[in-house]
């Protein structure tokens, strides 16, 4: 590649020079043009005052950094009321005013401002060749211009949290073009009502049901149709159906109770599996030092002394001890886990007396035992009597062969029956769920979860009842958490009846907020509402 096309096209430079190092492509250039326009004025001018070097970071190649050397030049200005006397020359199209990169590696820089966010993206730039801090980058990202605006005829409304519980701000997207429009301060909707205000083309609006919102909306596009969340339409149901449930939850805890739970599979009967590897090393160890055992006792009986039977068995002294030591133990050499007597063995008698006449203070025990003549220390004494309260039923430690109590059946929380409730196909396997089981029991929970469950299908398009019918019903039934729940429909009826029977949804802006908390939880704690409205607005 030569020089000349590493410079920017149609740029106007003539190279002059061309340095190169080992990570480094320095460019000489110069401008080819004769005169130069005034800033200020507009007015031509070829009167050059002096020149000075401006260097430009550009793309790189391959591994290795681009430079341009730029001799621009300055002018006078030639209009005689012009405020400015001298100016440098712009170079157009190639960098800006003051500007130490090229416009190409500014947009490669904010690229990746925007897709990586600065510390990130600062890493990636320094492996393409082009290194920038990363506050280089979030400054290209805040910095860059807005596109044209276009005509919004849908607009989705939702409420984000900065900081959760403290600081809110409002998302606005357009859900034709599935973009995000803007991010507005605060969830009062004041800001909202401005922007659309500032819209008047706006023609649907979806929202949750937000008081402050749905205020917003109406004073703020009087003309536009409004749309309930769906979503949020089913989260308040599921939210009145906890309700009615924890209400009938003392009943529901006697019909699960009632519920005889299905008796356990015996345990199949399994013959013994042969010994491992390693159980067969032990078992053959354990042999070993039996046979050794027994030799040593056979050469005692005949008369030699400790020392000639360790010489013609190739053991030591102590071994041979430790073997006629243990002569009348048949027990394997080295078998641990098994409690040896203790001192604490002589005051058995004691011990049963006090745990019998409901002793519980092994301190008074230990010192007791102390002053009829007991050397042993208070661990001993403790784990002594630990062991005997416990095999004799009293609070302690258990004999493993203590029966475990009957299980009982187990009575789901309010929430958990509302959401199995709300999800009918998260049942496991083919047994109707527990919600549905209690149901015959209590008629009228069974009634009220029938009235919440045609209300479901409606919101989902599976059952076709108008809403005034529903919310008939449902003042009528005398529940006091659907009435409640109905009087706020009819309150919001219009938006209600617009989510049932329209396709707008507030989907797409659920899934921008979404996409906000990533982006607001990868940028290190810089998340201001500024630099994350530009992050977020950017399409990728």
């Amino acid at each position: 590649m030569s020089p000349v096309e590493l410079v920017p096209a149609n740029s106007g430079l003539t190279v002059t020079a061309v340095t190169t190092t080992a990570d480094l492509i320095a460019i000489a250039v110069t401008s080819s043009a004769a005169t130069a326009p005034c800033p200020a004025c507009g007015q031509l001018s070829d009167r050059v005052h002096a020149r000075h070097r401006r260097t430009l970071a550009d793309l790189a190649v391959g591994s290795r950094r681009v430079a341009l050397v730029v001799t621009a030049r300055k002018f006078r200005c030639l209009h005689a009321n012009c405020a400015r006397h001298l100016f440098c020359e712009r170079l157009t199209g190639v960098a800006d005013a003051h500007a130490r990169t090229t416009a190409r590696l500014t947009a490669l820089h904010r690229v990746l401002g925007f897709a990586l966010g600065g510390e990130p993206g600062s890493r990636v730039a320094g492996v393409l060749g082009v290194p920038a801090s990363g506050d280089t980058l979030l400054r290209r990202v805040t910095t860059a211009p807005d596109g044209p605006e276009p005509a919004y005829r849908s607009v989705g409304i939702d409420d984000f949290a900065l900081r959760k519980g403290r600081v809110y701000g409002t998302i606005l997207v357009d859900l034709e073009r599935g973009r995000v429009i803007d991010l507005l301060p605060g969830r009062d909707g004041a800001a909202v009502e401005g922007w659309l205000k500032a819209h008047p083309g706006v023609e649907v609006v979806t929202r949750d049901r937000w008081a402050a919102c749905a205020n917003a909306a109406t004073a703020g596009a009087p003309q536009a149709t409004q749309v309930a969340d769906r979503f949020h339409l089913l989260t308040n149901l599921r939210e009145v159906v906890e309700r009615v449930i924890a209400r009938f939850h003392p009943l529901i805890r006697a019909a699960v109770a009632a519920v005889p739970l299905p008796a356990s599979p015996p345990a199949p009967t399994t013959e013994p599996s042969p010994p491992s590897a390693r159980q067969q090393a032990r078992l053959a160890k354990q042999q070993a030092r039996t046979v050794r055992r027994e030799r040593v006792r056979a050469l005692r009986g005949e008369g030699f002394s400790v020392r000639e039977i360790a010489r013609h068995l190739r053991m030591s002294p102590k071994t041979v001890i430790g073997c006629l030591r243990n002569a009348d133990d048949d027990r394997p050499h080295g078998n641990r886990g098994r409690r040896g007597r203790t001192e604490v063995d002589a005051y058995r008698a004691e011990i049963e007396t006090w745990a019998a006449a409901g002793g519980a203070n092994t301190a008074e025990l230990h010192r007791d035992l102390t002053a009829k003549g007991c050397r042993a220390r208070y661990d001993a004494v403790r784990r002594f009597a630990t062991r005997l309260i416990g095999s004799s039923g009293r609070p302690g430690r258990r004999p493993p062969s203590t029966p475990r109590p009957t299980p009982t059946a187990e009575t789901p929380s309010p929430r958990k029956l509302s959401f199995q409730f709300a999800c009918p196909k998260a049942a496991d396997g083919d047994e109707p769920p527990l919600l549905e089981r209690v149901r015959s029991a209590i008629p009228d929970l069974d009634a009220a979860l029938d009235l919440a469950a045609e209300f479901a299908g409606m919101v989902r398009k599976t059952v076709v009842t108008p809403l005034p019918a529903w919310i008939a019903a449902a003042l009528a039934s005398g529940v006091p958490e659907l009435v409640g729940f109905a009087n706020g429909l009819r309150s919001d009826a219009a938006a209600v009846q617009a989510a049932l029977t329209t396709e707008w949804s507030n989907g797409p802006v659920e899934g921008q907020v979404n996409r906000l908390k990533a982006i607001k939880r990868a940028m290190y704690g810089r998340a201001g509402m500024k630099l994350l409205r530009a992050r977020v607005r950017h399409k990728r």
